[in-house]
C-alpha cells in the first residue's frame, strides 16, 4: 500500500479504519466467566471453601475435605453480552454482541492413601462476536466526498482453556495444601470487513484477518486453615507464564482511486509473536457455617499491574465475591452471590488515543440444586452490568460512553461414588 493510500484511510475522521480492542476477547476483565457450579451460584466466593472438584481451580488445598470420590462437570454453559458504544460515527451508536455455548468445566477427585488427587478442565474466557452493521450517510471523509454509507462485518472468536492435575494433603490437623498445575491454551481468530460507498460513485474496502495463539502453563499454589469448627480460610496464589505465542495475518485494502483491490498480503506466520505478560493473582477467601444448612463465604482477588507496552499496560485490580448457600432439607439447596469484576485499564486520557477502554463491572448470580443419593443436578446462572469510556475510533482522541450488560445460564451435575 503507498503512504499516499494509508495515509488517506488513516485520515478519515469519523469512518473506523483501524478499531481499537477488536482482536481479542475481554481481556480488559479477569472475573469473565464463573467456574464451577456451587462457586458460580455463590459469585465466585469459593477461595474459603473449595471442597469439591471446582476447588482444583480456586484453591486446590481445598479438595482435602471432600467426602469420597467426587465428579462434576457442567454440562452447558451459555454465555451472552453485549455493548453499546455512544456517539461513534455521524452520532450514530454501533454495538457489539458476543455469545458463547460450552462446556466450561470438567473436574474430578480422587483419594489414594493421605493425599487427595484431582483432574479438571476449565474455561475461564471464551466469546464469539458475529456482528453486521451499516451506518447511513451522509458522512464526513478524507477522501474527497462525504460517503452515503459504512458497512462493518466482524467476527471474532476467543477461547481460553485450562487443563492438568492437581494434588493436595493434610499438614497438619487443622492446616491443608494443594497444588494445580494448567496447560494453557488461548487462540484468537478476527476477521474484519469495512466498506465506504463514497457519493461521488467511488468506494473503498478493506479486509482484514489476524490469528492469534497462545500457550503456557498456571500453576495454583493454595493453603486452606480451619482456626475454628465453623470456619475456614483460604489463599491461593497463581500466575499464568506464556512459552509460546505466534500471530498468523492478512490484509486486503482497495483505495478509493483504484479499480481492484490493489495491496494483499498473504497469510504469513512471521517471526514468533512477543510474548503476552499476566498479573500475579491473589485469592483471599474465608467460609463459615452458621449450622448444617447454611454457608456464607467471602473472596478478595488481586491482580498486580502488569507493565506490557507490546500488548498494553494493566493496572492492578481488586474484585470482591459475597456468596451464600441454604439447604431447605436433604434434596434442596439455593445459592446466591454479589461480585465485582473491575477493568483492568487505566483510566482513558482526552489527549492520547487508540485506548482500551475502561468499563467497571458488577454482578448477581444465583443457582438452585436438587440431590439424590449419589448425584445433583445445578441449573443457575448470572447477570452483570456496567459503564464506562471508550475509544473506539483508531487515530481519534474522542472518548465514547459505552455500557455493558452480559448474562450466563448453565446446567451442571454432579456424581459422589
Amino acid at each position: 500500500m503507498s503512504f499516499r493510500k494509508f495515509s488517506a484511510a488513516m485520515a478519515m475522521v469519523f469512518i473506523l479504519m483501524v478499531m481499537t480492542g477488536v482482536s481479542t476477547a475481554d481481556e480488559f476483565h479477569y472475573n469473565n466467566l464463573l467456574i464451577g457450579d456451587r462457586a458460580t451460584g455463590m459469585g465466585g466466593a469459593y477461595t474459603g471453601v473449595s471442597d469439591d472438584p471446582s476447588g482444583l481451580y480456586y484453591n486446590p488445598a481445598g479438595i482435602v475435605y471432600t467426602t469420597g470420590r467426587n465428579l462434576s462437570a457442567s454440562v452447558n454453559a451459555y454465555y451472552n453480552t453485549k455493548k453499546e458504544y455512544k456517539n461513534v460515527i455521524g452520532g450514530n451508536g454501533w454495538e457489539r454482541k458476543a455469545t458463547s455455548l460450552l462446556p466450561n468445566f470438567f473436574g474430578i477427585v480422587q483419594p489414594l492413601g493421605k493425599l487427595k488427587f484431582g483432574f479438571s478442565y476449565a474455561v475461564p474466557d471464551s466469546i464469539k462476536e458475529d456482528q453486521d452493521q451499516t451506518f447511513a450517510g451522509p458522512l464526513p471523509t478524507a477522501l474527497g466526498s462525504p460517503a452515503n454509507s459504512y458497512t462493518i462485518n466482524f467476527n471474532n472468536e476467543d477461547n481460553t482453556t485450562l487443563i492438568g492435575p492437581s494434588i493436595a494433603g493434610e499438614l497438619t490437623n487443622s492446616l491443608s495444601a494443594g497444588l494445580t498445575l494448567y496447560l494453557y491454551h488461548r487462540s484468537n481468530q478476527t476477521i474484519l470487513n469495512q466498506f465506504i460507498m463514497l457519493q461521488d460513485g467511488r468506494y473503498e474496502w478493506q479486509n482484514q484477518y489476524i490469528e492469534k495463539v497462545e500457550r503456557g502453563y498456571k500453576p495454583v499454589l493454595g493453603l486452606m486453615f480451619t482456626p475454628a469448627e465453623k470456619l475456614s480460610i483460604g489463599v491461593s496464589f497463581a500466575r499464568i507464564f506464556i512459552y509460546n505465542s505466534s500471530t498468523t495475518s492478512q490484509a486486503t485494502f482497495k483505495d478509493a482511486d483504484a479499480a481492484t483491490p490493489d495491496d494483499v498480503t498473504p497469510p504469513t506466520g512471521g517471526p514468533p509473536s512477543e510474548k503476552r505478560k499476566y498479573p500475579y493473582e491473589l485469592r483471599i477467601g474465608a467460609g463459615y457455617f452458621p449450622s448444617s444448612s447454611l454457608l456464607v463465604s467471602a473472596d478478595a482477588v488481586y491482580y498486580t499491574k502488569v507493565s506490557d507496552p507490546v500488548n498494553g499496560d494493566r493496572v492492578d485490580v481488586l474484585n470482591l465475591a459475597i456468596g451464600t448457600e441454604y439447604f431447605l432439607n436433604k434434596s434442596w439447596a439455593l445459592r446466591g452471590g454479589i461480585f465485582s469484576d473491575m477493568a483492568n485499564t487505566p483510566e482513558l486520557d482526552p489527549t492520547r488515543t487508540n485506548q482500551d477502554e475502561k468499563i467497571d463491572l458488577y454482578g448477581v448470580s444465583m443457582s438452585i440444586s436438587n440431590f439424590s443419593r449419589n448425584t445433583s443436578i445445578t441449573l443457575g446462572g448470572s447477570l452483570t452490568m456496567g459503564s464506562g469510556k471508550a475509544q473506539i475510533l483508531g487515530g481519534s482522541t474522542e472518548i465514547q460512553s459505552v455500557d455493558q450488560a452480559g448474562w450466563m445460564m448453565f446446567l451442571s451435575s454432579s456424581y459422589a461414588y
